[in-house]
């Protein structure tokens, strides 16, 4: 076995240094690229899809990004996707039966500004106007367990802590979710706190 005194001790080390540094700046590419690199101490995100055991989930995203698009007169949308697997802002990636994902749209009326503060969800009808055209905020949850996708029924709301859209801005807040069930749907949630990155604006 080699070993090393001295100056080549000292020069052993710089060298190592300077490699790690270069291996560093190597990788930084592709986890911008693939969004897939997770930030350390990434908060659990908490779904309860029904009662069966494997309804309930928790994961750490892998993926956390968000979208932003303004339809002059019509609406603005910010969507954030959280996902357990490496989902990608650019295209559909389907999914493996243990890979879990949720998805918030929040819309606001093309004349509103879409920045911090809380956005219920109430029902398909409770935000007025139109789908397209709502008068007033709201905010549509989704989640996605395997391959089944589910709208959850009305109950709760995002709160945007912060909102940056501006290319490569950042949302944080908290998810607060919650139905309760009723006689003929099951108790459902969505809860946690996030920070996504903004992949793509249309302005």
């Amino acid at each position: 076995m080699a070993t090393f005194s001295g100056a080549s001790s000292s020069r052993a080390v710089r060298l190592g240094r300077a490699w790690a540094r270069l291996a560093t700046l190597a990788l930084l590419p592709f986890c911008i690229g693939t969004l897939g690199c997770r930030a350390r101490g990434a908060s659990a995100i908490y779904i309860v899809a029904g009662p069966e055991p494997s309804d309930h989930v928790e994961f750490r995203p892998l993926s956390s990004y968000a979208e932003y698009l303004v339809l002059p007169g019509e609406r603005r949308e910010l969507k954030i996707t959280l996902a357990s697997y490496q989902a990608s802002c650019d295209s559909f990636v389907t999914p493996t039966e243990r890979d879990s994902s949720a998805t918030v749209t929040v819309i606001a009326p093309g004349t509103s500004e879409l920045g911090p503060g809380s956005y219920a969800w109430a029902g398909p009808l409770a935000h007025g106007g139109s789908e397209q055209q709502p008068d007033r905020p709201y905010a549509l949850p989704t989640i996605r367990l395997g391959h089944r996708g589910l709208t959850l029924p009305a109950g709760g709301e995002i709160q945007l802590e912060s909102v940056t859209t501006t290319q490569d801005g950042r949302v944080r807040g908290l998810l607060n979710f919650e139905f309760p069930g009723d006689a003929e749907h099951v108790a459902t949630s969505l809860k946690g706190s996030f920070e996504a990155k903004l992949c793509r604006v249309r302005l």
